[in-house]
């Protein structure tokens, strides 16, 4: 399961969602479509089903829109600002805690 990274803070409005990365001191901004992934997430738990939602209203492949859902998804994780609960931590051993 997905969630945020305990050093990420976000806020939604009517016009999007900030996502603050406190660690780095860097700003996300997301807009309405991003905001749908980022809440789909962090309040349901998930995103299936969301390709359906965005894409038939706007009469888009559904298959297209999960395939840049999954890769915004992957890129929010790489950069550390989802991560996987479920996966246990990589712990670094520091070289003076031998």
């Amino acid at each position: 399961m997905l969630t945020p990274a305990p050093h990420i803070r976000h806020a939604a409005s009517q016009h999007g969602t900030a996502v603050l990365d406190v660690r780095r001191g860097a700003w996300l901004m997301l807009d309405t479509d991003a905001s749908r992934i980022w809440h789909a997430i962090t309040v349901r738990g998930g995103t299936p089903g969301l390709a359906d939602e965005i894409a038939i209203p706007a009469s888009q492949d559904p298959q297209q829109v999960s395939g840049q859902i999954a890769a915004f998804v992957d890129e929010l994780v790489a950069v550390g600002v989802l991560v996987d609960i479920d996966r246990p931590r990589r712990v670094r051993r520091r070289w003076w805690r031998r």
